[in-house]
């Protein structure tokens, strides 16, 4: 399953929510996790920098430079060795590593050593990068080949899980992973799909298949069909059953493929106070 976390840190609220979810899995799945620390260029490069460097000089500014990114070197030394910390006083095995350049790409890059990449819906500077979310978390999702968990900032134990599913072969291995991550974490399932005018005979059909596959693997899942748009339903259903974690395709059809690659996806992971994993079509 997952076996190698790689968790993406800078010290924020919504990072320390990230890392509460990779040692919680990390310890379910006895896992590795990995640390990632990425001093981002923008910080050293952004508006504000422009207007400072502006305001004493281009050769004084020069000579602080070194001085900002030895500042940044050294948060990102303490925040790493809190995360190490915590691993280890939870049992979980970890390393740290922190990189320099822009944070998607460099993410991106460090994900090949992974099977899941776990990331907080908002970062340290969502506020003046227009929302982590919008940006950096979002082009992350969208362009990586792992499983994708976005987290909030408040933790809590994953007990039911809710698996978006439509039959297509992509939904299909996010229903393969919330089956296989059910029993491991000690949860309960429910799958859902959202049904198009008229083609409620085909829902149904594609949940009964997937309630069999839940119950040849050994789990019992509910199921639910719902109507409407899929960014309002299925929050409401999350809601109503009290879902901990959302599991989901990638990459899908009809409403679910706006659901995932539309705005609808920015949505959900805006407003969802649980967890969701995205799963790749791969």
């Amino acid at each position: 399953m997952y076996q190698n976390i790689l968790l993406c840190t800078d010290g924020s609220p919504a990072a320390d929510g990230a890392a509460d979810y990779a040692i919680w899995f990390g310890k379910r799945l006895n896992a590795r996790l990995r640390a990632l620390y990425v001093i981002d260029v923008r910080l050293l490069e952004g508006p504000w920098i422009a207007d400072f460097s502006g305001a004493i000089g281009a050769q004084p500014y020069a000579a602080l430079l070194p001085q900002l990114q030895r500042i940044q070197r050294e948060k990102a030394a303490t925040v790493l060795a809190a995360v190490e910390k915590r691993c280890r006083d939870s049992g979980v095995a970890c390393e740290t590593s922190y990189e320099t350049g822009s944070l998607a790409p460099i993410i991106l890059e460090q994900e090949a050593k992974a099977d899941m990449v776990v990331l907080g819906q908002r970062g340290e500077h969502a506020t003046w990068l227009a929302g982590a979310l919008g940006s950096s978390v979002e082009h992350i999702v969208r362009a990586s080949v792992k499983p994708c968990l976005v987290t909030p900032d408040k933790f809590r134990q994953v007990r039911h899980i809710l698996i978006a599913y439509d039959g297509s072969e992509e939904s299909s291995k996010a229903l393969r992973a919330g089956i296989a991550l059910a029993p491991a974490l000690g949860a309960k399932v429910t799958i859902t799909t959202v049904a198009a005018l008229g083609a409620e005979d085909a829902a149904s059909q594609a949940l009964h298949k997937a309630k069999e596959q839940a119950v040849e693997a050994g789990v019992t899942a509910n199921v639910e069909t719902l109507h409407g748009d899929p960014e309002t339903k299925i929050l409401e259903l999350k809601e109503s059953i009290g879902a901990d974690l959302i599991v989901m395709g990638a990459y899908g059809h009809t409403r679910i493929r706006e659901f995932i690659l539309g705005s609808t996806t920015s949505h959900v992971l805006r407003k969802s106070d649980v967890p969701v994993l995205l799963v790749r079509g791969k």
